[in-house]
């Protein structure tokens, strides 16, 4: 019976050849899509699942994705430090953070301001690997002011030493480095402002990207100390269950204005938020496998109506409907098992290569969603297969081998 199949298969080659690049490239085009969008979640909620922190403070209609909505001001931190839980303080330390964005790696890089004296509790135990930490001004105005300042030089030295005093300093992570090409004393561009590596700290940091956060302000024009969020570190003293109480407390204290979360569930907001683009790839990779199911769908219709002399001679040598509609099947899950072995195949391939070609892309291949696609293939082959199975098994074998 196998034999069978595979000779019926290979008698037209291009056509089983094509129906099998079909399986194989909507098999690898769900794969990737969906190891892209949550490979580069997952990888983004792990980085800021690693800050010594466990809230982390928005405004309620700010957008993570957009970086838009509203703000947070620092002099609402001495108010989060007054919430107290069983009579004690409940916030040891408020973190303000300053998001802008710089094209690094070809790719958007958030750039996370922060005070450099707030840096472990985002590095923890890595070690900034060449290079030193920044420093910072006092206030967002004063390095708004900077440019402004005189400044006199008779050489190229004093003007070289200028351009590094004004420009923005940036620390960053090793993976970007690696992607960027670029090293201490390397300068990039923040918008249309020069900027220069001071830092390589290792990879797993939450922000690819760190700069000092009043001269990042700065940068961007604002001369005000505003914030786009406030990571908590509470009293280690607190459990699981009292944290989302905090949680709600500081919601509560700030009139829902502000929406407060346990940072281990920062990947569910990031989920939430691109809620969407999840949704949109659910869809792509559905609709190419309807589109890939279909052409089976013709392909094994096809060679029914071609082969229904042959079809007519195996039930006049005693093939009982179970046998001619096990044939078609098989023929039909012979094209998917080597479809999806190759699709499979291909994942890989396009893992290796987007990750040459984008070195800060993630692309998550797990067990369980491999084990999917083989089901998603031959299932849906097989399924695809039963109307043109039951055709054949509407063969009059005698009206048929009249007719020839």
């Amino acid at each position: 019976m196998f034999n069978l199949a595979l000779s019926n298969l290979t008698h037209r080659k291009i056509r089983t050849g094509m129906s099998v690049l079909a399986v194989a490239i909507a098999i690898a085009l769900l794969l990737v899509l969906v190891g892209l969008s949550n490979g580069t979640l997952n990888e983004v909620s792990r980085r800021m699942e690693s800050v010594e922190a466990e809230i982390v403070v928005r405004d309620r209609h700010f957008d993570i994705g957009s970086l838009s909505g509203g703000k947070l001001w620092e002099k609402e931190i001495p108010s989060l430090r007054e919430i107290r839980m069983d009579s004690r303080p409940a916030v040891r330390k408020v973190i303000p953070v300053f998001i802008g964005r710089m094209k690094l790696a070809g790719l958007s890089q958030n750039v996370f301001g922060i005070n450099p004296e707030d840096f472990p509790y985002f590095a923890g135990t890595r070690k900034i690997l060449s290079g030193q930490l920044f420093a910072d001004f006092d206030s967002p105005l004063q390095a708004l002011n900077l440019d402004d300042k005189p400044f006199s030089s008779d050489d190229d030295t004093k003007s070289s030493e200028k351009n590094i005093h004004h420009s923005l300093p940036l620390v960053i992570d090793r993976r970007l480095s690696q992607a960027s090409v670029l090293k201490v004393g390397d300068t990039a561009f923040y918008g249309g402002s020069p900027a220069h590596i001071v830092g390589i700290v290792e990879t797993g940091v939450a922000g690819r990207v760190f700069a000092p956060i009043n001269r990042l302000r700065g940068a961007n024009g604002i001369a005000k100390r505003t914030a786009h969020m406030f990571f908590i570190k509470a009293d280690p003293a607190l459990q699981t269950d009292q944290l989302r109480h905090l949680c709600d407390k500081i919601e509560k204290s700030t009139r829902n204005s502000r929406s407060a979360t346990l940072v281990a569930n920062y990947g569910q907001v990031l989920a939430d938020n691109f809620r969407n683009l999840t949704i949109f790839v659910s869809l792509v990779s559905v609709i190419a496998l309807i589109i890939c199911f279909l052409f089976i769908l013709v392909t094994m219709y096809t060679m029914v109506l071609e082969r229904g002399r042959e079809i007519a001679i195996l039930q006049s040598l005693g093939a009982g409907r179970s046998v001619i509609l096990r044939q078609t099947l098989m023929e039909a899950a012979l094209i998917c098992s080597i479809g999806t072995v190759l699709g499979i195949a291909l994942t890989f391939g396009a893992r290796w290569l987007i990750e040459t070609v984008q070195p800060l892309m993630t692309i998550e291949i797990r067990i369980h969603w491999l084990l999917l696609a083989i089901l998603i293939g031959l299932g849906g082959g097989c399924l695809s297969a039963l109307y043109p199975g039951y055709l054949a098994l509407c063969h009059d074998p005698v009206e048929t081998l009249s007719f020839e």
